[in-house]
């Protein structure tokens, strides 16, 4: 993590990311059990075994979940709240959930905005999510997700983000990821590398494409060490339009096809971006003309 000569003070507000509390403390309350019949494993591969050894279709596994009380779950997440707000350092928060009306999924024409997300929801998902709005300080986003709020209130406030996701690293500002790496400070120059790479990568995690899906072609660390080793946020998005140029140009080739027109490849980075970009001022949609 480069860190900034010109690190901006840190107000003693943290804005807390609340999505990943959700699911965190939810599936932390529950199990898994997998029957065979009457026997009871407590993992999938140990009843997958099973039934190898006793000729058993593997279809006959049936999985249970047990969850723990719900009054146990939202006592961790208290706990897990107060510990991130003492880890910041901060004297007032806020948990940040997203609500309705998320933009990027009409935004996204490639590919389904996390569509390929089929897991079930923890079995107290909204027994969390009405304690949170209830009981602790929360907002709920319209329109947008948590991570934008997020972002932008680090921008305009300094108030910290505290994530665990690496998504908001596309952000400057103070973090606190309450997993592993603490107080971290990410500026202008980095937060924009990052964005930068990820353009070039993707987000599997939600479904976004990269130059992989799109030419077949692996962002590799040479292309990545070329973005890093930009200065400005022009010099990174001349060089991320030059790197898809070259990939869509061999594929062209290779397909025996007129090359991608640069009209077309604009609004097809700029839908990218735009599912990519953490909102650095609130209902902006970027474009790939943004900053310049």
């Amino acid at each position: 993590m480069v860190v900034s000569t010109l690190i901006r003070p840190r107000s003693n507000h943290v804005n807390i990311d609340g999505d990943v509390i959700v699911y965190a403390a939810g599936f932390a309350a529950q199990t898994n059990e997998y029957w065979v019949n009457k026997d009871v494993f407590d993992s999938k591969k140990d009843a997958v075994t099973f039934c190898e050894r006793y000729a058993i279709d593997i279809e006959e596994i049936e999985v249970r979940i047990i969850a723990e009380p719900v009054e146990y779950c939202l006592s961790t997440v208290k706990r897990m709240t107060a510990g991130i707000v003492e880890k910041a350092g901060a004297e007032t928060y806020n948990i940040i959930l997203s609500g309705k009306d998320n933009f990027r999924v009409k935004t996204a024409t490639i590919q389904p905005y996390k569509g390929q997300r089929t897991a079930a929801k923890p079995i107290h998902f909204d027994a969390i999510r009405n304690y949170i709005t209830t009981v602790l300080n929360c907002i709920t986003t319209v329109g947008e997700e948590a991570d934008d709020y997020l972002s932008y209130r680090a921008v305009s406030h300094n108030e910290t983000i505290a994530t665990v996701d690496k998504d908001l690293n596309n952000t400057e500002g103070w973090h606190l990821n309450w997993n592993k790496d603490g107080m971290y400070y990410v500026d202008a120059r980095t937060a924009d590398q990052n964005f930068w790479v990820q353009m070039l990568t993707g987000d599997s995690t939600d479904n976004i494409a990269g130059i992989f899906k799109l030419t077949g072609t692996k962002a590799s660390a040479g292309m990545k060490q070329e973005v890093q080793s930009c200065a400005t946020y022009k010099e990174m998005r001349q060089c991320v339009i030059e790197t898809y140029q070259r990939c869509f140009e061999k594929l062209a080739n290779k397909m025996g096809v007129d090359h991608l027109p640069d009209d077309e490849l604009y609004a097809m980075l700029s839908e990218i971006g735009q599912l990519l970009w953490m909102r650095r001022e609130p209902d902006e949609m970027w474009s790939i003309d943004y900053g310049c």
